[in-house]
């Protein structure tokens, strides 16, 4: 069962065509479902339903997915001396899965969805 369908996406405001969509959509699976050491994939699968918290994940996931080669930085424009100026920032592969963890933890305890990565008490 996919975690958010496409036309959950693209209701929520995607723009990826179904090709791209569905290969976004199974890497932020993957990285949800690893989780908590493999855990919260366990949970999810274990649910009734997908929770909004997690399809909001999914979402976010995929769009900073598309978007997270160049950023631009920084941009200045002036309009008498016909200048104008943009600067890109590339993150690097640890960055972007850095930023990716952060997005699944902000959103599964932004969306009340903690227990989902309870990872256990280390004694």
């Amino acid at each position: 069962m996919s975690y958010l369908t496409y036309n959950e996406y693209i209701t929520m405001g995607g723009q990826l065509d179904i090709a791209a969509y569905a290969s976004a959509e199974r890497e932020a699976e993957y990285l949800i479902n690893s989780q908590a050491a493999g855990q919260t994939g366990t949970r999810i699968a274990a649910l009734p339903s997908i929770p909004q918290p997690v399809k909001d994940c999914v979402f976010a996931l995929i769009e900073f997915g598309s978007k997270s080669g160049a950023q631009v930085a920084s941009e200045s424009q002036s309009q008498g001396g016909s200048s104008e100026s943009v600067s890109y920032v590339t993150l690097t592969a640890e960055q972007i899965l850095v930023e990716k963890e952060r997005i699944v933890f902000d959103t599964f305890f932004g969306g009340g969805m903690g227990s989902l990565l309870y990872r256990g008490a280390c004694i």
